[in-house]
This record gives C-alpha cells, structure tokens and sequence, in this order.
C-alpha cells in the first residue's frame, strides 16, 4: 500500500491517531478543543452506562497523549483561552 509525498515527509502515515489529529487540524483550519478534535475522529462521546463512560475517558486520554505529542515535536500549537466559564486548550496545526 502506497502512502503520499506529505506523510513520508511527516515521517508517519496517516493511520496513526497523531496523523489523523494532525489531519483533521488541518482541514479544519480553525482552532479546535479537545472535544471537537475527539468528534472530528468519529468517537461517540455520548455517556449512557459505565462502559461508555470508561471508554470515553479512555479515548481522551488517548488523543490528549497524542496532541501532547505533536504539540513537542512542533506540528500543533496548543493555547489556553479564557471563556465566561473558566478556560480550555484550543489547537492549531501550524
């Protein structure tokens, strides 16, 4: 299977959960939360048991490991905003 110029260049395919964040930061274009991110990936995150609530928090554990990830290498920015009800971390391919 082939894989394109840009994830040979990017050193990973786009399989992995950094290259689709990293995707999905892109075509976005604009900032996104933890949570438009985790939407954007096609997670259900709705909570009905605690099963769902397990996964749930194991899948943001899992993509904020990640964007932690790309935020170090230097492919995604992160950047605290303040909101009327505290603040949250938006995140920006760069």
């Amino acid at each position: 299977m082939a894989i394109s110029n840009e994830e040979w260049n990017a050193g990973r395919t786009l399989d992995t959960i950094e290259g689709r964040i990293l995707l999905i930061l892109k075509v976005n274009q604009n900032p996104l939360n933890i949570g438009g991110i985790v939407s954007g990936l096609g997670y259900n995150v709705k909570i009905k048991d605690l099963g769902s609530f397990i996964s749930g928090v194991a899948g943001y554990w899992i993509v904020q490991n990640a964007l932690n990830k790309l935020v170090k290498e230097g492919t995604v920015e992160a950047r605290t905003i303040k909101q009327p009800i505290g603040e949250q971390v938006y995140y920006k391919a760069v």
